[in-house]
């Protein structure tokens, strides 16, 4: 047993595979937390057949910003081999709030030791790190007899996967410990003083060259700079793994599928409640910078972007254009004919361009709008939009297009705050962020053209750059991944 309690070699991350950039990065202090609960999607069961009479199977996801490729296919991965009677919970514990991740080796090292917490004492849950992916039902994990024991893993050392009884759990791992920021040998030495450990069968956590295909059960890419989707291009040195393409086949479904997380239907319920406090700054205006209802969110930053959409509506010949987001949209005048409150409106920077007006926090513009356009662009929305909700917008947006999307990201803090007393910037990422999302959904919709605009605030005042992508050689076939 006591060398379960030390990590295996072959899994480590070493100096030489770290770029200089993680050194001057390595002792930064994590920012607080925004969410106070883990978000949950739901996996309902299918209306095709006969509900299960057994619990919901409910998973808990470490993970972080950075992961968001990682993420998406591992719950993919479970949509692939869940069991369509039952149901499923997943538990995103993402930069949840009162957590001190000083020293932490991820975003969400600690957070599993709150599991039992956080389902209250009740019920089993399933803890999974991001970097894996399901090739068999979790569900028959979540059912395994457990004995007396409270938690089954593979080794005594290994907590990144594992089952939990947390009715057993909940005495020893206390939720003020994880949010203190406790080592994990803390809590393996309450759950091995108590004989509290289980063995899990190991093909529910098959590590790099574990892997054995048609027997693992759960694949975990567990050394970093192995990992396929490569999510710290900038900190460390990657080399291919011997089996990347089991993941890549996975994402070449999930683009197919045009899959998110989230979706327009069931988007994550920060969405919806970002979308009511929008409704009520332009009802109230923002009270703390003395704007009024008129001056918030009105429209008028389109203005720097005129010359930028210009070139896009000369190079594609477009004719029309779906503003997505578009506030009040002030900066417009009234499409000739049309009555001013229409929300059809003209822009005299694209001469004979119709612009369609939404945007579901402005009860004028709030209908849904049909049909496609030439062009959508989107100028001072989606750092407003929660994380977890910017795959399905920008499915949105390239969706509606038939030849390009223009998109603008903020990286910085806003002015404004919201009514619960947020910043209006919920979604504060860095321009590679962002292009990579944009990069994602471009692949979900290969041939458009797309132009992310990022702008960043400096000591001498606010900077913009510009990524373009996708081309004619995009219809024809998917780009190379990695």
């Amino acid at each position: 047993m006591a060398q379960d309690f030390h990590k295996e070699v072959q899994f480590k991350t070493y100096w030489h595979h770290r770029k200089p950039a993680f050194w001057f990065r390595k002792s930064e202090k994590r920012g607080e937390g925004v969410r106070t609960q883990p978000e949950i999607i739901r996996l309902d069961p299918l209306t095709s057949v006969e509900p299960s009479a057994k619990p919901p199977v409910r998973i808990f996801l470490g993970s972080e910003s950075e992961q968001y490729r990682a993420e998406r296919i591992f719950i993919w991965s479970i949509i692939q081999v869940r069991d369509p009677a039952r149901r499923y919970e997943i538990h995103l514990m993402k930069d949840l709030h009162g957590y001190d991740r000083t020293g932490w080796k991820t975003g969400f090292t600690k957070y599993r030791y709150a599991i039992p917490a956080i389902a209250e004492g009740t019920g089993r849950a399933i803890y999974n790190d991001v970097d894996q992916i399901y090739l068999a039902d979790p569900a028959e994990m979540f059912d395994l007899e457990m004995g007396d024991a409270g938690v089954l893993s593979i080794t005594g050392r290994e907590t990144s996967v594992m089952l939990l009884d947390c009715a057993r759990m909940a005495e020893y791992w206390h939720l003020d410990d994880a949010k203190a920021g406790k080592q994990h040998r803390y809590f393996r030495d309450i759950t091995h003083a108590n004989n509290l450990w289980g063995q899990l069968p190991r093909e529910w956590n098959a590590r790099d060259t574990e892997y054995s295909p048609g027997q693992s059960k759960c694949f975990h890419f567990t050394t970093l700079q192995t990992q396929p989707w490569q999510p710290f291009k900038d900190l460390l040195r990657y080399r291919p793994h011997p089996n990347a393409e089991v993941w890549f086949a996975l994402e070449r479904g999930a683009d197919d599928a045009r899959f998110t997380v989230f979706t327009k239907e069931k988007p994550s319920q920060r969405f919806t409640d970002m979308v009511d406090q929008y409704r009520v700054l332009h009802e109230q205006g923002e009270v703390e910078l003395g704007l009024v209802a008129k001056e918030t969110f009105d429209g008028h930053s389109l203005a720097k972007h005129d010359a930028s959409i210009g070139k896009l509506v000369a190079a594609t010949g477009a004719r029309s254009i779906l503003d997505y987001g578009c506030g009040k949209a002030l900066a417009y005048s009234p499409w000739p004919g049309e009555d001013p409150n229409n929300r059809l409106k003209a822009r005299a920077a694209w001469p004979d361009v119709k612009v369609t007006c939404y945007d579901p926090g402005y009860a004028p513009y709030a209908a849904p709008y049909a049909g496609q356009f030439d062009g959508v662009i989107s100028t001072d929305v989606l750092e407003h939009i929660p994380e977890e909700d910017i795959g399905w917008v920008l499915n949105e947006l390239f969706s509606a297009a038939n030849n390009f999307v223009y998109v603008v990201a903020a990286c910085y803090l806003a002015r404004k705050v919201l009514p619960n007393g947020q910043n209006a910037h919920c979604t504060v990422m860095p321009p590679a962020w962002w292009a990579g999302q944009l990069e994602l959904a471009a692949q979900r919709f290969p041939g458009i053209l797309w132009t992310l605009c990022t702008e960043k605030k400096t000591p001498f005042g606010k900077t913009r750059s510009h990524i373009e992508g996708g081309s004619v050689q995009q219809k024809l076939g998917r780009r190379t991944r990695g």
